[in-house]
């Protein structure tokens, strides 16, 4: 059993410790238990194993929704409503190559000035042992530290955009948080890293809940299609001790309606001029019904998104419910439900 550490160790700098300078990262807690650093319950369907970069000072960010902010008085150990424990690297690093259940390996990354280098060296030391995919979700960087960090061992990038058009980016994360991003940057640093890793190789995250609209996502998903992008989709989730604590999570029809363009988009099965929106505000589809019902019949679309392998179990969701990202095949009665959640009659 590995040794869980308490936040309050302090890592070694890179002045003191010249060889193996990551000494701690942060694990998701599903994560933890599949990995036997931590006790729990069996994590069933449990795919891809979420590490994340440690710093002492923290993260440079201001992004509202996150517990790792700047400006956040949340929990440090969360990301979302997920505990991450601090824990040794070599423990991992020891125990990653016997778990035949994973698939991949996602490397979240705070925002700190030697975070290329130590995720690099998370990936060497994590290759040395295993041959398994490994993602990596980092802000904007430049074109040379994405070449290092391709050439190092990542096989996908993901640089999180979260708001659907750059008044709300601004916002949400950029200048008028005070925060180092904009949406233009982030846009740049997207079409970069398809120069370094290749299309169908970078992704992007959308946050739904932060203020949008239903025909302002429609548009972004659009985009994103065109450019290659594949989109990864997380319901807003309040954290205390953020700046969004007092927002509530989006109404689940409208996230439905959101998973289901986002499929139709991804699979290339609709068209602007196929879809509409509502005096409502509300996304509706102008293709028949029983091709809906065909086409969304398996559940895909209400499953977690993101790189292949990905699911992330209960990331913005208890495990009572509602669930807005199923990390799991669903089963019918869960399909026929999410249709109706949709406010969807095929």
């Amino acid at each position: 059993m590995g040794i869980v550490l308490s936040d309050n160790i302090k890592a070694k700098s890179s002045t003191t410790c010249l060889i193996h300078l990551v000494e701690y990262v942060r694990v998701s807690a599903g994560t933890a238990i599949v990995l036997g650093i931590e006790k729990g319950p069996k994590q069933n369907h449990f795919t891809t194993a979420f590490l994340m970069t440690y710093s002492e000072e923290g993260c440079s960010a201001n992004c509202a929704f996150c517990p790792q902010a700047v400006s956040s008085d949340s929990d440090h150990r969360f990301l979302s409503r997920i505990g991450w424990p601090l824990v040794s690297f070599e423990d991992v690093e020891s125990k990653i190559s016997g778990i035949d259940s994973l698939k991949r390996i996602c490397i979240q990354t705070l925002n700190y000035p030697n975070v290329v280098i130590d995720t690099i060296e998370i990936v060497q030391r994590i290759r040395r042992v295993s041959s398994i995919p490994i993602s990596t979700c980092i802000h904007p960087i430049d074109i040379d530290q994405m070449k290092q960090l391709k050439n190092a061992g990542i096989n996908n990038i993901g640089i999180a955009i979260d708001a659907c058009n750059a008044e709300l980016f601004d916002s949400i994360k950029g200048v008028s948080r005070n925060g180092p991003y904009t949406w233009s940057g982030h846009m740049k640093a997207i079409e970069e890293a398809q120069g370094v890793f290749g299309k169908s190789q970078v992704t992007t995250h959308l946050i739904v809940g932060l203020g949008e609209n239903e025909s302002q996502v429609s548009e972004f998903l659009f985009i994103m299609n065109e450019m290659g992008v594949r989109v990864g989709l997380f319901a807003f989730t309040s954290i205390k001790g953020t700046a969004l604590e007092k927002r509530k999570q989006p109404h689940l029809a409208k996230y439905r309606r959101i998973q289901i363009l986002r499929e139709l988009i991804a699979r290339k099965l609709i068209t602007r001029s196929q879809m509409s929106i509502n005096e409502q505000g509300e996304i509706e589809f102008n293709i028949g019904s029983d091709f809906l019902r065909e086409t969304l019949s398996s559940g895909t679309a209400f499953r977690v998104t993101g790189c292949a392998g990905c699911n992330r179990p209960y990331y913005n969701e208890r495990p009572r419910g509602p669930m807005y990202n199923y990390p799991r095949p669903l089963e019918k009665d869960e399909v026929e439900r999410a249709f109706k959640e949709a406010g969807l009659v095929i």
